[in-house]
Formats: C-alpha cells, sequence, structure tokens
C-alpha cells in the first residue's frame, strides 16, 4: 500500500509562472500537471506525491510562504496482491457510470423495522427502477451505479457472481422508467445483500458526518478528503461475515417526505470478499474503487 496525497491550486498569478513555482519544489511534469485552459477564471495545477516524499512538506511550505490556499485529497492506493488478500473489501462507486434510480421511479421499500424518523434501516421490497432514459449512458460497461450507491451489473456478470457460489449474493431485477411510464425490464440486475455486518471500529477513519439523523445515529456518513478511507472491524464482529455484505452505517443523509416518492433515503455501503472482486476484476470493472477492511484484536 501507498498513500498519495494529491493537491490542487490556483497558479494564475504566481510570479514567475506555475512552472517556476513547481520546480522550486522539485514537481516536475512526472508528479504536476498544469491546466492548459483557464476553468472559472483561474488556472490550477494538480500535483500527486506520496505521503513520504521529501517534497510534499516543501511544496506545503512555499504555498503558506505565498498565502496560497489549496485543495488536499488523501488516498491510500493497494496493488492486487494486497486486495487479493484482504479480508473483506469496501466497495465504492467512482461516480463515472451513475443514472438515477431509487424510490422516486417507484421503488418500494418495508419501514417496519426502519428508524421511524429518517427510515435507514428499511428493507427493499420490489426491482429495483431507474429512469430509462438514462440507461443508454451505461452502455459498454459492466457495472455501474446509481446516484444513491445501488450497485449494477450486466446481466453477464449477475452469471459469473452466481456462479463464484458468493455467500449472501442476492440479485434483484431492474427496470427501466419510460417518459410515457412503461416498465421495461433490463439486461442490468442490482446486487444485493440482506446481511448487514456490526457497527464499525471506532478507529475507522476517512469517514465524516454530515446531517446525521438524531434518533438512529445511522447515517450522514462520508468519505472525506483530508483522511484516506480505512474502515475497520473488530475481529469479533466479522465472524459472521459472508461473501456480500452491507455496513450497518449509511451513506448520507435522509429526507423523508409525506408523498414518500419524493423523499431522499441514505443507503450502506457494500463490502464484500475478494472471491467477488475476483470476479469483478476478471470483467475488467474499472468503475469502482476497493478498500481492504482492517480488523483489529478484540481479545476474544
Amino acid at each position: 500500500m501507498k498513500t498519495e496525497v494529491r493537491i490542487c491550486f490556483d497558479v494564475t498569478d504566481i510570479p514567475g509562472g506555475p512552472r517556476a513555482f513547481l520546480d522550486l519544489a522539485g514537481c516536475g511534469p512526472d508528479v504536476a500537471k498544469v491546466d492548459e485552459e483557464p476553468v472559472l477564471g483561474r488556472i490550477d495545477a494538480w500535483v500527486t506525491l506520496e505521503h513520504a516524499d521529501p517534497r510534499l512538506p516543501l511544496l506545503f511550505g512555499l504555498l503558506k510562504q505565498r498565502s496560497q490556499r489549496w485543495f488536499e485529497w488523501h488516498e491510500d492506493r493497494y496493488n492486487e496482491e494486497e486486495l487479493d488478500n484482504a479480508p473483506l473489501l469496501l466497495m465504492s462507486s467512482k461516480g463515472q457510470f451513475e443514472i438515477n434510480g431509487g424510490v422516486e421511479w417507484g421503488t418500494t421499500f418495508d419501514l417496519s423495522g426502519a428508524c421511524p424518523v429518517c427510515a435507514t434501516g428499511c428493507q427493499q421490497t420490489s426491482a429495483l427502477f431507474v429512469d430509462g432514459e438514462q440507461v443508454p449512458e451505461l452502455e459498454g460497461q459492466r457495472a455501474a451505479s446509481t446516484y444513491f450507491w445501488h450497485v449494477l451489473v450486466d446481466g453477464g456478470l449477475a452469471a459469473d457472481l452466481e456462479a463464484s457460489g458468493a455467500t449472501g449474493l442476492s440479485l434483484r431485477s431492474v427496470y427501466g422508467v419510460m417518459p410515457d411510464k412503461r416498465q421495461v425490464q433490463l439486461r442490468w440486475k442490482q446486487l444485493c445483500s440482506e446481511n448487514t455486518l456490526p457497527r464499525m471500529s471506532p478507529s475507522t477513519t476517512g469517514l465524516d458526518r454530515e446531517r446525521a439523523c438524531e434518533v438512529c445515529m445511522r447515517n450522514g456518513y462520508v468519505q472525506t478528503a483530508e483522511a484516506p478511507t480505512r474502515i475497520v472491524y473488530r475481529a469479533a464482529d466479522l465472524r459472521g461475515a459472508l461473501d456480500v455484505n452491507q455496513t450497518w452505517e449509511n451513506m448520507w443523509f435522509a429526507s423523508i417526505e409525506p408523498d414518500f416518492r419524493k423523499s431522499i433515503l441514505s443507503r450502506p455501503w457494500t463490502i464484500v470478499s475478494p472471491k467477488v472482486w475476483r470476479v469483478f476484476r476478471d470483467a475488467g470493472v474499472t468503475s469502482f474503487d476497493w478498500y481492504p477492511i482492517r480488523v483489529e484484536d478484540d481479545g476474544a
């Protein structure tokens, strides 16, 4: 594993020009790129360095000297051997191939065991319904997601997942809702699991909270750019883990409206075993990030 830090800052008015400034920090074209055209009146430089690279503190020092503001992202990068040997992997969409879908389009849920305020923990009871007009945007992809983090796989990938014998796997049909209200069954399947893991360990880093429900305190989680995503579980809490699982924690906030179809529901992350990751890898899927789960000794 290596941890990368990506920095972005405006170089529009830097004396001497952006390349001269980057040269002071020893950041050549191998690690630094400068936008060719201004965007919203600014030209940005993008620098990607490993966390332990001595050029990183030098660059930060130069930016501070010039009272220059910057944005930074911290991300762990793993090789295939590390992913293959992980106990479990958190699956996160890169947002490259997404379409609208979910409750707004007619997907139904059982709220009987859910939080009475935010509906977190509700159970899906129907096929997944998506915006039929957006489906062509997924042409040529093997896997994708909705804006609300429902994982989609094409028919061939669904068959491969079933053939792998992955435990905890369930596949739901997907229908496109057309402008004339027709519901057209698609070649896609929704990847699901009803196996919910216990809470993550407090040692987990890289997650923040925004507008969390004050009753269940189960949602409002977001991945933050300020620290790498490092999901930690206690060893005892993973004894019931299957090949496909969902987290107790839910992403983003929820907003429940009198007309339920206008509601926003939070969603859990999907956590899978390397067996499942290998099926996605062998299918050439590149639209998801994979984060190895870390396990801490709980003394049990």
